[in-house]
């Protein structure tokens, strides 16, 4: 059969159509297909709009409206959290059955600072469907605006009797409820403001006059500002004092037993600041507070050391001999100096006469170096110490029973 130009044309202008409803046919379906996987399923969905927050902060509400969509038609939209219906959240009456936009509303209180809330919000549709999407949110410490401008020129040294005399101007994005100022972690009576003509704005008034107590030393002045919100944001001041430091009251505690570690009796680990003996796994639960330790070693004697010091843990108050009690498990081991003093700058009876902690400074800076731990410690021999929260120590060592199973008596003076 002979197949003339004519029909050829009319064949490849057919092809040509078919091709075009081919392609047309392509691009709808991949339209579709983009908007199947913007939303999920056309016929029924919930969406979470991009721009929820992922963080918040307590006592701050966080809102924003979530689409819900059911062709069926909506029955009802519920939050969730661990599973279970948050009260007032069930929405079941619908202007347009099908399409509905769900307000969420979450507030986090102090309590949940820290933690990561999951909220899931489910619709049901007539056909007794559900579809349910999940946002998260971290519940963290709300930042702290605030600025603080002290004066350009502050005097870094003065003396005992000169006054302080400045203002401090403080700018914050919240209202203002409260300016005070710090001296030796306590606010300064009088220097508290809690009344503002503008709570987002005000000029502080510093005014203090240098008493005995602060000379001799570094004196550092902290102003702190706090908002209605309770956050607060301070700014410091340090100067030297020239003038004689006022000496501190000191307590004295005599007869003090420390066992080594074999000894059954009496614990190893003592707290100085409060005269309190701790057994290891007291010590364990106690660690914070525990200042100094002691055992003893076939070669270097009767040791007192650090809870930080590393060969304690490693070889004598370690886990074979003690479990989960030993050195290195504690959740906090604390630092210590540790310094002979020498007989000539000090005896027993100069140690006995001291009534304050101005010996006591004295001695520890005469004495250096200092040490995490010391060795072979002899029986009238005068020891200064300065712990981790840099309270200072003098021990008279009296006793010892030399064995791992004995012990160091002493008597030892403390900064109250």
């Amino acid at each position: 059969m002979m197949i003339t130009d004519t029909q050829k044309m009319k064949t490849m202008k057919n092809i040509q159509y078919i091709i075009a409803w081919v392609l047309a046919l392509c691009v709808l379906a991949a339209c579709e297909s983009e908007a199947i996987d913007e939303i999920g399923n056309p016929e029924f969905y919930v969406q979470v709009p991009t721009t929820a927050p992922e963080t918040a902060f307590p006592n701050k509400v966080i809102s924003f409206p979530i689409e819900v969509y059911a062709d069926a038609g909506l029955e009802k939209v519920e939050l969730k959290v661990d599973f279970q219906t948050l009260d007032g959240s069930e929405i079941t009456s619908f202007d347009d059955p099908k399409h509905y936009q769900y307000q969420f509303s979450y507030m986090p209180t102090n309590a949940e600072l820290g933690s990561t809330q999951e909220f899931v919000v489910v619709a049901h549709d007539k056909r007794g469907f559900t579809y349910d999407v999940s946002y998260s949110v971290q519940v963290v410490l709300e930042p702290v605006n605030m600025e603080f401008t002290l004066p350009e020129v502050l005097p870094d040294t003065l003396e005992v009797g000169d006054t302080l005399d400045f203002e401090v101007q403080i700018k914050s994005e919240d209202e203002l409820d409260k300016i005070e100022t710090l001296l030796y972690d306590n606010a300064i009576e009088g220097l508290t403001v809690s009344s503002f003509e503008n709570p987002f704005a005000h000029t502080y008034h510093f005014q203090y006059v240098l008493v005995s107590e602060d000379g001799g030393k570094d004196v550092t002045f902290t102003f702190r500002a706090t908002d209605d919100e309770l956050k607060s944001d301070e700014v410091s001041y340090t100067l030297f004092v020239i003038g004689e430091r006022v000496p501190l009251a000191i307590d004295t505690h005599l007869d003090v037993v420390l066992g080594m570690q074999g000894n059954s009796e009496v614990g190893p680990f003592i707290d100085l600041s409060e005269n309190v003996v701790y057994t290891v796994p007291e010590a364990k639960a106690n660690s914070a507070n525990v200042d100094m330790g002691t055992f003893r070693s076939g070669s270097s004697g009767i040791n007192l050391f650090a809870p930080t010091y590393s060969n304690a843990a490693q070889f004598i108050y370690n886990s074979t001999n003690w479990g989960d009690d030993w050195l290195g498990n504690w959740t906090v081991r604390n630092s210590l100096e540790i310094r002979r003093v020498s007989a000539e700058f000090m005896t027993s009876e100069d140690f006995y006469a001291i009534e304050n902690d101005k010996l006591i400074l004295e001695a520890f800076e005469a004495s250096e170096p200092s040490a995490e731990n010391i060795t072979k410690t002899e029986e009238g021999e005068i020891l200064a110490i300065k712990t981790t929260n840099e309270e200072y120590v003098l021990i008279l060592v009296k006793t010892l029973v030399a064995s791992s199973s004995g012990s160091i008596t002493f008597d030892y003076k403390v900064q109250q």
